[in-house]
């Protein structure tokens, strides 16, 4: 924070210390700052030079406090005039990259990130972004930032950013994984956890969503393995050999006899045998098979897609809130682990009636009407109703009630 002043710690410790009296020498200043004369007497020059500290009418060695506004107005105004500068630059170059989408005929602002580094600095910038909210959906298994990574989180959620996560209950199967879980609920985190998250997505202050698209094999992308080996040629099923020849023989013997015993006999006859059979013929070795197929395939690159607002951010969003209504809270047990919080509570029974007579469609005057009581203080216990069941909406409020069997 001081940096922006171009102060450290040492330097505005120094300059408070002196607001506090009228004036200050070298060796006073040391020893309210616990330093030694000299580095006192630096420390007075710097500040002096700086524009924070000026000496005492009359008196070489005696500092006293500036009026910082005065000292430090003109550094800031520069450094936000150079911040305004950098913003326009920005908000130019973002029109012209909408304006080229637009004229390649993309209806929706859709932009892909391939490759684990890329999206895992995609996502620790579209966190950083965030200013209001963000709301998250989670599933084994982590591609770009490992179980115990996505320390962003953590500087985000403490700066004030709301966070909202959907797990898989397979994720706190997975120790790295639960750890991690804890330490952002405890942290302040909202997390509930569904049977199944169909999908990895992450959406920022309801503005930018990165989704991420499903790959063939996790577990081999992640050991940086390809789906499949294309260093070899296929084996045999029986042998194994990857010459291909049935019999685990090698390929072809120098002479061409099948047999392996030498073309010529050892006492000096004819090459041909006594029926008369032509000599057998050198049969030239079958040709080396390649060590690598031609065009086979190693595994994709794990990628992802950037939503800008639209019709499909809007319903990914409302993906979300439906996947959120129906998804059980995530508590932080007795021995520390995550669990799912299990509520066995029902509402009191004059507040099921009302809830009974919202369903049935009235409005809130005639339920009024109907329970002998204000509008007011139905509009606060159905309120009150949607607290307790951990929604948001009256849609999801009947929903969560069908779901608990409350009616």
């Amino acid at each position: 924070m001081y940096e922006t002043a171009s102060l450290d710690s040492v330097e505005v410790r120094a300059y408070r210390s002196l607001v506090r009296v009228p004036e200050a020498t070298p060796s006073q200043l040391a020893r309210r700052l616990g330093l030694s004369g000299r580095e006192a007497a630096r420390l007075l020059v710097t500040l002096e030079a700086k524009g924070l500290v000026s000496r005492a009418e009359g008196s070489a060695h005696r500092f006293r406090a500036s009026p910082p506004d005065l000292a430090l107005g003109p550094l800031l105004l520069s450094r936000q005039q150079e911040l305004q500068a950098a913003q326009s630059v920005m908000a130019e170059l973002t029109e012209e990259y909408r304006s080229q989408t637009r004229r390649r005929g993309s209806v929706e602002t859709v932009e892909t990130v391939t490759g684990a580094q890329a999206m895992a600095r995609t996502f620790d910038q579209l966190q950083r972004g965030a200013r209001d909210e963000i709301l998250a959906l989670c599933k084994p298994p982590n591609v770009a930032v490992p179980s115990r990574g996505n320390d962003t989180q953590l500087e985000v959620l403490a700066s004030g950013v709301t966070y909202r996560a959907v797990y898989e209950s397979s994720a706190l199967e997975m120790p790295p994984e639960v750890y991690r879980i804890r330490e952002f609920v405890e942290c302040g985190e909202q997390a509930r956890v569904a049977a199944e998250v169909p999908v990895k997505m992450v959406v920022a202050d309801r503005q930018l969503a990165m989704l991420v698209s499903p790959f063939a094999d996790a577990g081999a992308l992640e050991a940086g393995v390809p789906t499949g080996d294309p260093t070899v040629g296929p084996a045999d099923a029986s042998t194994g050999d990857p010459t291909g020849d049935p019999t685990g023989f090698p390929t072809g013997f120098p002479t061409g006899d099948p047999t392996g015993f030498p073309t010529g006999d050892p006492t000096g006859a004819p090459t041909g045998d006594a029926t008369g059979d032509p000599p057998a013929q050198p049969q030239p070795a079958p040709a080396a098979r390649p060590s690598v197929i031609p065009g086979a395939d190693l595994a994709p690159e794990p990628s992802a897609v950037l939503v800008r607002p639209g019709a499909l951010l809007d319903a990914l969003i409302a993906f979300f809130e439906s996947l959120w209504a129906g998804a059980s809270p995530l508590v932080l047990t007795e021995d520390g682990l995550v669990g799912a919080a299990v509520s066995d509570r029902t509402p009191p029974p004059e507040d099921l009636l009302l809830l009974s007579l919202l369903l049935t469609g009235l409005t809130d005057t005639a339920i009024a009407g109907q329970l002998g009581t204000s509008l007011r203080t139905v509009q606060r216990r159905i309120r009150d109703l949607i607290e307790f069941a951990g929604v948001r909406t009256r849609m999801q409020l009947a929903w969560e009630a069908s779901r608990r069997g409350w009616l």
